[in-house]
């Protein structure tokens, strides 16, 4: 319950989160004092996850989708006491997956790459069981031929529906696996550069001059578009961003900001918490529809 209340202190912290470059999944946060993302410290969550779900999807690819190499081991993973400690273990895994989850916005301060490792987790469990099985079936009796054609012949559940929901678990594996490298360099790269604004950037107090409802949410975290107004050498200035925040906390117009930015023209906003940010005290007004 503590790490719980820990992770939605420090999820609160990060809102409202501001883009100059990307909006919903892929905008990217930088706690004060944080260091740029690893995934190193995701890993043992991941393979955690990732076990469980192996384990509990034994039980319908063995018992139900006819993977299991003898009428024996069919038999026992279809046993009652069998699906009721693969219902707990789902719990669990959802559980841990959840904790891939979290760990993974606290490392990155980005949900793209956290539902990355979770679908990998998932995935990847669903698909390694569902290969051990598939091939522990398939070597048990070397002499029964493998033929798709059975999945619309065969009076009963035959191996090869197995095998083909494992192949779509492989897919997705696969695709989330290829697509994580390069999310993870790029919330790298957007947080390298937060963290090199904040130590060597020139700072600006600016004022949120406008902030306009999208009419969408990202999950229930309603997203709007904003633009921030600062004074560089006398010059007005108005740099525009994406916002993504809880409906507790919408900055007001006339809020302060800080724009950070560079000569590369490298920019980054945020709500100046230190001068008492106003919040829309309607809080109700942005939240997500319940419908």
């Amino acid at each position: 319950m503590r790490e719980a209340t820990e992770g939605q202190h420090e999820h609160s912290e990060m809102l409202p989160l501001f883009s100059t470059t990307d909006r919903g999944g892929r905008m990217t946060a930088l706690l004060p004092g944080r260091g740029v993302g690893r995934a190193t410290p995701l890993l043992p969550w991941l393979f955690a996850a990732a076990a469980l779900w192996a384990l509990t999807g034994s039980v319908p690819f063995g018992a139900l989708l006819g993977l299991a190499p003898t009428p024996a081991i069919s038999m026992l993973l279809g046993h009652p006491v069998t699906v009721g400690v693969a219902v707990v273990l789902l719990f669990v895994a959802i559980g841990v997956t959840g904790g891939v989850y979290s760990r993974a916005v606290e490392q990155f301060g980005q949900t793209r790459v956290a539902g990355l490792f979770v679908s990998l987790a998932i995935a990847g469990g669903l698909v390694v069981i569902a290969g051990v099985l598939l091939i522990w079936t398939l070597a048990s009796d070397p002499s029964r031929p493998f033929n798709l054609e059975a999945i619309g012949t065969s009076p009963t559940i035959p191996l090869e529906l197995g095998a083909v929901i494992g192949a779509c678990f492989a897919l997705w594996a696969a695709i989330s696996l290829l697509r994580l490298p390069g999310s993870i360099t790029h919330v790298r790269l957007r947080q390298s550069d937060i963290e090199r604004l904040r130590v060597e950037g020139n700072s600006f107090i600016g004022t949120l001059t406008t902030v306009s409802f999208t009419n969408c949410w990202l999950f229930d975290l309603p997203i709007f578009k904003v633009e921030v107004g600062y004074i560089v050498a006398g010059t007005p200035r108005v740099v525009s961003a994406h916002m993504r925040t809880s409906a507790d906390r919408v900055p007001l117009v006339g809020s302060r900001m800080l724009v950070l930015t560079d000569d590369s023209g490298t920019t980054h906003v945020e709500v100046d918490l230190s001068n008492g940010a106003t919040f829309e005290p309607d809080v109700t007004k942005y939240a997500a529809p319940t419908d």
